[in-house]
Parts: structure tokens; sequence; C-alpha cells
């Protein structure tokens, strides 16, 4: 399944992303906010998770208009729970890029895993990846430490709309117009 959104593609990954995946994952500044970089042989042992792994829903995402390589979005679920996680090289930050993908993206991801709650976490001081989480609906549920520090802990939870709100969404949507916010 791929995703369009106005400037990303969000798709499946292919053996042929090897290479960008490596770079994004070794790269101390798009690491800077997970644990640092990965060498070599961990991005490569994590690509071949991201091939092989049925718990693991990930996709790349591309620029829609070159076809760039920009990041990596997954969902984990395993054992009856699931956790969101995403990373994007440097040269897209600030451009609201990982927000657009990632609206995409968590939604299907939702629907097809049927998945009715997800975790993600972030270190204290990644303000874009916070800003990201609210903007899915995601509360903050704790913060915590491991062996790399301090850490926040999101949680998201499906609502259903009530019956005057799916009512109206659905009228909205029927007439092409988008409902209020």
């Amino acid at each position: 399944m791929t995703i369009v959104t106005r400037r990303t593609l969000v798709i499946p990954y292919t053996e042929s992303f090897e290479s960008e995946f490596l770079i994004l994952n070794c790269c101390a500044k798009n690491r800077a906010q997970l644990n640092g970089p990965q060498t070599v042989s961990a991005a490569r042992e994590q690509f071949k998770r991201v091939l092989h792994d049925d718990s693991l829903y990930a996709m790349a995402v591309l620029d829609n208009y070159n076809r760039e390589f920009m990041g990596h979005v997954f969902v984990q679920a395993e054992d009856g729970r699931a956790e969101l996680g995403f990373i994007f090289d440097k040269a897209y930050w600030g451009q609201g890029l990982a927000s657009e993908a990632l609206q995409a993206f968590f939604a299907k991801a939702c629907a097809r895993l049927n998945l009715t709650a997800v975790t993600a976490r972030t270190s204290l001081s990644n303000y874009a990846a916070i800003a990201i989480l609210h903007k899915l609906g995601f509360q903050l549920s704790a913060t915590r430490q491991d062996a790399f520090g301090s850490y926040y802990a999101f949680e998201w939870q499906q609502t259903e709309p009530s019956g005057a709100e799916h009512d109206f969404i659905a009228f909205g949507a029927a007439a092409g117009g988008m409902p209020a916010a």
C-alpha cells in the first residue's frame, strides 16, 4: 500500500532502500534524540528486521517531487502492544513533512493493524517529536528513565465520535467539505 500526501510518498520498503536507511540511522545528527547513531552492522540488522519481521509495520518516506528518501516510520505490534516510531533526515526537519507523513501513516497503520491503543516515547528535549505526537492525539503518560536517560512516554487511545459528531463528519465528507475544527 502506498500512501500519498501533498508532499510525501509513504511506501513499503524494498531492498533498494538499504543504503538510504543505513545513512539515516548512522548519522549522529539524525539520531541525536534517539540514543545516538547506530553502527553500520546494527543499522543493517535493523533493516533486515524492517524487511522480514511481521511484527514491524514499517514504511519509507519519500519526497513526492524528487523521490528522495526522507525518513522512516513504523509501528511495532506484538504481544497485544503497539509502539509508534519515526526518524527523518536532518535535511527535512522543520518543514512539517514528518507531521504530514505521520498523520497519513498512523491512521492507515491503526486501521490495518486494528489498533485501539499505541504508545510512543521521545527524549525530553525532542520538542518537534512531542508536537507531532500531540497532533496525532497522543497524551503524555509518564516520564521514565532507561540506560540512555530520561524520556517521555506517550499513549494514544482510539476514540469513537459521538453519534451527532459522527453524522456531521459523514455529512461533511459526503458533501466534499471538511468538518470544522
